[in-house]
């Protein structure tokens, strides 16, 4: 039985989807330049850490102005990826990630 999408018509709920949407797509660009399959073993603890530090940083840099939407918060969100990854020993090479000073900050401010 299907049942329609209530939620979907609730502007936040799209607004959040999208950014959802454009921190998956970033992802997935991301470790295909890598040659990182997606079934990739350290995949699921990469994803942990960058969201343990992705959250903390979002709304600070949104309250910043750091980041306004769907791209900005998956650029953010790339480069907690990119910190995650090396802290488990598989270092992002730095051409592979957005170069954006005033982000990085963020996530060093809301690391554990």
């Amino acid at each position: 039985m299907n049942q329609p999408d209530a939620f979907g018509h609730d502007p936040s709920v799209r607004a959040m989807r999208q950014v959802f949407a454009a921190m998956e797509a970033a992802q997935a660009e991301l470790l295909a330049r890598m040659g990182i399959a997606p079934l990739e073993p350290e995949l699921r603890a990469w994803r942990e850490k960058a969201l343990r530090l992705f959250e903390p940083a979002w709304p600070r840099a949104a309250a910043q102005g750091l980041v306004s939407g769907p791209e900005q918060a998956a650029r953010l969100y790339l480069l907690a990826l990119g910190r995650a990854m090396a802290q488990a020993g598989r270092p992002v090479p730095p051409e592979q990630l957005p170069s954006a000073p005033e982000l990085e900050r963020m996530l060093g401010e809301a690391a554990p």
